[in-house]
């Protein structure tokens, strides 16, 4: 995924969301633009014949431009309500979550910085 996302940034990409599982991944400044690796369960959490999974965790990528440079990427912890409603959460009820996103994040050499209840990724070129 890493080499992908680097490619994809070196190719001209301002930005690269990945996917696949249903938990939050790390995320990276490479060359000054975010790469999410995976944003969690955001949109559900109900699959095959409504059975409702468990309280899975996702995260709402925040993304602020300046003509086409991304001058700012944070996102927020989001979970979903008995309703299948998707939720932001606040930052202090999701420490665990954050502690392993934090870590694997610092893993790839990148930063995180809380902000109230957002995460700033810190765009490192």
């Amino acid at each position: 995924m890493r080499e992908i996302a680097h490619i994809a940034i070196d190719a001209g990409a301002d930005v690269v969301f990945g996917h696949g599982p249903h938990f939050s991944l790390p995320v990276e400044s490479y060359r000054g633009k975010p790469i999410y690796y995976g944003l969690g369960s955001f949109s559900f959490h109900t699959g095959h014949g409504g059975i409702k999974h468990g309280d899975w965790v996702g995260m709402l990528a925040k993304l602020t431009f300046d003509g086409t440079a991304v001058k700012k990427a944070v996102f927020q912890f989001i979970r979903h309500n008995d309703d299948n409603e998707t939720m932001l959460c606040l930052l202090k009820n999701e420490a665990e979550a954050f502690g392993q996103v934090s870590a694997g994040t610092a893993k790839l050499g990148s930063k995180l910085m809380p902000e109230g209840d957002e995460v700033a990724i810190e765009l490192l070129t």
